[in-house]
């Protein structure tokens, strides 16, 4: 399966290889030994979901350095032994599945983990799970929440930050991937009456059926006993919704500026 990049991000001053942000930690005082820096890199077009990713990181421990171009996020990585990758699959250079693959194959970055962001609202997604095809440890769509990217973290380092008091049971995490792999399906599958829907606010109206479907799907899959605490599947839908609305609305506001 070829993987295409689809549109050119805004294009900003990409960070030479090495040269790492300002970290978000404070010096050690004088005497004290400091904890060794935990390098992450975040490949992806510059934006408030990378924003979002690198405050996370910091939040647990990690110092994130952000790249645009695949090519020197990879330099970067190799250089820094960086421990945690988060890749955009559709990057500028070198795709993230590519970079994913290298990484993977050079031994000297076996402690690296690689975790791959999907986009939901492009046609031509990877519906294959990525971690199967490309070697990488995990994937996340954009409109994770803060709690579910910090228990993925955690899980491939159980140091990072602080544990996390009350963890939501397996059977959580897996609803909540249930109903994005439905929504991207729905998707898929209907591109024109998504796109229509959230333009003019009547999503729910002209996808009636296929949303029916996918929530019946989910129901004979999520157990009673998270349903009945639980709303992740509208949720999900509503969350893309809003999601892209607003993405929508600013881009026809940078049209008309």
């Amino acid at each position: 399966m070829v993987l295409r990049p689809v549109g050119a991000g805004t294009t900003v001053p990409v960070p030479a290889p090495g040269v790492e942000e300002d970290s978000p930690f404070p010096q050690a005082p004088a005497g004290r030994q400091r904890t060794p820096v935990r390098h992450a890199v975040i490949a992806d077009e510059p934006r408030p979901f990378r924003d979002f990713l690198s405050t996370e990181l910091g939040n647990l421990g990690f110092k994130a350095s952000t790249f645009e171009s695949g090519n020197d996020a990879l330099d970067f990585v190799r250089e820094n032994k960086a421990e945690l990758v988060i890749l955009n699959v559709y990057l500028k250079g070198k795709l993230g599945v590519e970079i994913s693959e290298e990484i993977k194959a050079d031994t000297s970055l076996a402690r690296t983990r690689v975790v791959l962001i999907g986009a939901l609202f492009r046609a031509n997604r990877f519906r294959a799970n990525p971690t199967n095809l490309y070697g990488a440890d995990e994937y996340i769509e954009e409109q994770i929440p803060s709690s579910e990217l910090r228990q993925i973290i955690t899980k491939l380092f159980p140091n990072a930050g602080r544990s996390l008091a009350g963890s939501e049971p397996k059977e959580f995490d897996e609803a909540r991937r249930l109903a994005r792999l439905i929504l991207s399906d729905i998707i898929i599958y209907n591109l024109e009456h998504v796109e229509k829907g959230i333009r003019e606010g009547t999503f729910f109206e002209l996808l009636k059926s296929a949303v029916k479907e996918g929530r019946d799907y989910y129901d004979s899959r999520v157990p009673q006993s998270v349903r009945s605490t639980t709303n992740f599947f509208d949720e999900t839908l509503e969350q893309f919704v809003e999601l892209k609305r607003g993405e929508l609305s600013r881009g026809q506001g940078a049209g008309t500026a």
